[in-house]
């Protein structure tokens, strides 16, 4: 029976379903965050005619997770977890960063859930990186130790980034002058897209992330612009991350807005940035990537930790 509760609660969106230990979670409830109040709502909208309730809820946060008092990092919310344990009835709840149950999800991704981006075949228990630009920017990784696989949370979407060829130069002056300083998450996100599109063409209205998509997707060409540089920036911010790693497992790309690029995302242009790292470019162009998917990979995680935790 499915009887543990499992949550990827985001800056926009969140996810929530009940789950079996060793299988997907099924009947996902996805709950638009300007829709409720705060997480209770998510819950809520989950075990809304519930008879009997979970023995358990591992949640997916997106931000840095220390202690039981939790704020999001692009919501104003806070997560405090033996609240919900006493409001809801569940104990134990259990709370990772959003991007720490990406990586526990990636050994249980399947072929459908991926696209390929290049590169040779994984090292067996090398170490996996994964990679999402969202509403903001997060980095995890999965790691090999002698008890099993460990996940790594970061906040290095959070680090400094900038130009690195000529033609970027203007770009980043433009975006410097909007914001100082320049982290990755600045450019690699949702309104990261959106002031990249403004920076690339000034004078032009500046447009929603989603915007810029459809204007792409229907042949806009400022648009079109815009998201290539994007998946270009992607790219090396990937390499970045597997060179930071040595991440022979595999380099994966999560998050709401590569997901919604479809066809715009270029794995040719992609992988040309990912691999553009003298004097490591033999080493890149053999790890390989992808993008990931399926809908739910944050639920898959919060179920794998789960088996681990009540094991």
């Amino acid at each position: 029976m499915p009887d543990i509760l499992v949550a990827d609660i985001g800056g926009t969106m969140s996810r929530a379903a009940l789950a079996a230990i060793g299988q997907r979670p099924e009947h996902i409830v996805t709950v638009a965050n300007d829709s409720v109040a705060g997480p209770e709502g998510v819950f809520e909208r989950l075990l809304a005619g519930a008879t009997k309730r979970p023995r358990a809820a591992v949640l997916a946060l997106a931000g840095p997770v220390q202690g039981d008092d939790i704020a999001l990092t692009n919501r104003n919310w806070r997560i405090k977890l033996p609240e919900l344990s006493a409001h809801f009835g569940i104990s134990p709840i259990h709370a990772v960063n959003d991007f720490e149950a990406l990586a526990w999800a990636l050994p249980s991704l399947r072929a459908g859930d991926l696209r390929p981006l290049g590169g040779g075949p994984a090292v067996p228990d090398g170490v996996k990186v994964v990679v999402g630009p969202g509403t903001g920017l997060g980095v995890a990784a999965l790691v090999q130790a002698r008890s099993g696989p460990h996940a790594v949370a970061s906040e290095a979407g959070h680090s400094s980034f900038g130009p690195a060829y000529a033609d970027e130069d203007m770009i980043f002056h433009r975006l410097a002058e909007k914001r100082r300083p320049l982290s990755a998450e600045c450019v690699l996100s949702g309104g990261g897209l959106s002031a990249l599109h403004e920076a690339m063409h000034p004078g032009i209205m500046k447009q929603k992330p989603d915007m810029i998509v459809r204007q792409a997707q229907a042949g806009d060409r400022e648009s079109r612009a815009a998201v290539a540089m994007f998946v270009r920036l992607l790219g090396r911010f990937a390499g970045d991350m597997a060179l930071t790693f040595r991440a022979t497992g595999g380099v994966y790309i999560a998050g709401g807005v590569a997901m919604r690029l479809g066809p715009l995302f270029d794995a040719a242009l992609f992988r040309a940035a990912f691999e553009r790292h003298p004097p490591y470019e033999a080493m890149l162009k053999a790890i390989p990537s992808a993008l990931i998917t399926c809908q739910e990979p944050g639920l898959i995680g919060c179920v794998a930790l789960a088996e681990r935790l009540l094991r």
